[in-house]
């Protein structure tokens, strides 16, 4: 409804009412962006950044307060320390704390009231009586007032919409690290394969050498030698292989981190936290810590509380808003102050059921995921504990065996000195255990493969307090 005032009430309210808005209103702050930019920045990005160093010293300290930080630069980097890096560089989390950033900016935006609508009708009468005004001025205010607990249930979805984003966040991260823990496992791994490899080749090289020499004297066959030297050949070709697969997996691993793909190369790595050969089961609550330190879970039942209070949002809305109207009119030449109530929707074709039966739908959405989510934790908590159980049996397997391999060629080596065996037995049991050796390597590895598994299941690292 249209109220009037005075004119020059009116014009003072308008003036007032733009000087408050001007007051309140941000202006925009362009921020463009170009690819060469993006690949300027990312080459600036390293290990050694003075950045770099401040968030890991605040990281460090928020963590173990009281304790001392590293010293920087580190002499080798960690598994811990690289993850530091990665927290800060990797671009998913980057992406995923800009996402949080925009769900805690719609809960302030679920929160803010609805402002009054001002209305400043203007009219003049063509024939107004004589010693009248011919001018009918005035000023309207609508000022809305939701009813039924709307905004709180509107604040109480935004705000679990908010902790679910920030749960999300914490999902990412542990994925990040996940993933950085598995392609470091690789560089550990192929690092010691390509040092094993290498005594292979050249083992494979000496045979060749000793039966050719052989075939020149008459006591060995061309097809010894033939058979030989391609087994040299295939050594070179693993070599290769594990030299390949070295250097991808140091790429993968800078990828992670936010850093161009030679950010890794020179720098030292501590890869000692994969040397425990044979960790023993962890403790067997895991079960539970699958469920209550997951952070997709924890994210699940945010967005369940979240489907909740849109719901409540919905029902709530079967019942109208009030609508306030204050005014004052000046009618040419005669003042009326009015207060109506208007805008007042009458539910007579609908009670908002469509939008409520899709709440109630997305609720039951929100509740199978959480199930689901559930369920594929404890799934894959099972499978990491069957595969670590068959990797811890399959690496005491390769420790028997690498255990009578050693005897073996202690034996041979024995026999050589003794005269008993030529240069070839020696030469062929030192082959013959360092396949036990690589054996071996496989089997730890695949222990500890399958440690990142039940970490993955629970979303936290197993220490040493989580072992029996």
């Amino acid at each position: 409804m249209l109220h009037k005032i005075p004119h020059r009430s009116g014009a003072v309210g308008l003036v007032l009412c733009l000087s408050l808005g001007a007051c309140a209103t941000r202006h925009y702050d362009p921020q463009p962006l170009d690819a060469a930019s993006g690949a300027r920045a990312l080459a600036a990005r390293s290990l050694d950044s003075a950045e770099l160093k401040r968030a890991i010293e605040a990281k460090y300290q928020a963590k173990y307060q009281g304790k001392t930080p590293p010293a920087w630069p580190p002499r080798a980097w960690t598994l811990d320390l690289l993850t530091l890096a990665a927290f800060h560089f990797n671009p998913d989390l980057e992406a995923a704390r800009a996402r949080l950033a925009a769900a805690q900016a719609a809960v302030t935006t679920a929160g803010q009231r609805p402002n009054p609508t001002l209305q400043l009708p203007l009219q003049r009468a063509l024939n107004p009586r004589d010693g009248e005004s011919p001018w009918t001025l005035g000023l309207a205010l609508d000022i809305p007032i939701e009813t039924h607990g709307k905004r709180d249930a509107r604040i109480a979805a935004a705000t679990h919409r908010a902790a679910a984003a920030r749960l999300q966040v914490g999902d990412t991260a542990w994925n990040v690290r996940s993933r950085l823990r598995e392609q470091l496992l690789v560089v550990s791994h192929m690092t010691e394969t390509i040092r094993l490899l290498q005594r292979q080749a050249d083992l494979d090289r000496s045979l060749a050498a000793l039966l050719e020499a052989r075939l020149k004297a008459g006591d060995a066959s061309a097809r010894d030698l033939n058979r030989q030297r391609l087994a040299a050949i295939r050594s070179d070709e693993q070599l290769l292989a594990a030299r390949q697969a070295l250097g991808a997996a140091r790429i993968q691993a800078a990828t992670l981190l936010g850093l161009k793909p030679d950010a890794l190369d020179g720098v030292a790595l501590d890869l000692s936290a994969f040397d425990r050969p044979d960790p023993p089961l962890p403790v067997p609550d895991l079960r539970t810590r699958a469920l209550r330190n997951r952070a997709d879970v924890l994210a699940a039942l945010e967005s369940y509380e979240a489907s909740q209070a849109a719901l409540q949002l919905e029902v709530a809305r079967q019942y109208p808003d009030v609508h306030l109207g204050p005014g004052y009119t000046f009618d040419q030449g005669v003042r009326k102050p009015g207060f109506e109530f208007a805008g007042i929707e009458l539910p007579l074709f609908n009670r908002n059921e469509g939008p409520i039966a899709e709440a109630l739908a997305r609720r039951q959405e929100a509740a199978a995921n959480v199930r689901r989510l559930q369920a594929k934790a404890w799934s894959e908590l099972d499978a990491g504990l069957m595969a670590y159980r068959l990797a811890r049996d399959g690496l005491r397997q390769a420790d028997r065996r690498l255990a009578v391999q050693h005897a073996q060629l202690a034996a041979t080596q024995r026999a050589f000195e003794l005269g008993e065996d030529d240069r070839v037995a020696l030469e062929l049991e030192r082959k013959t255990e360092l396949a036990a050796r690589l054996a071996a390597l496989d089997a730890s590895t695949q222990v500890q493969q399958a440690v990142g598994r039940i970490e993955d299941a629970v979303q936290r690292p197993l220490t040493v307090t989580d072992l029996p």
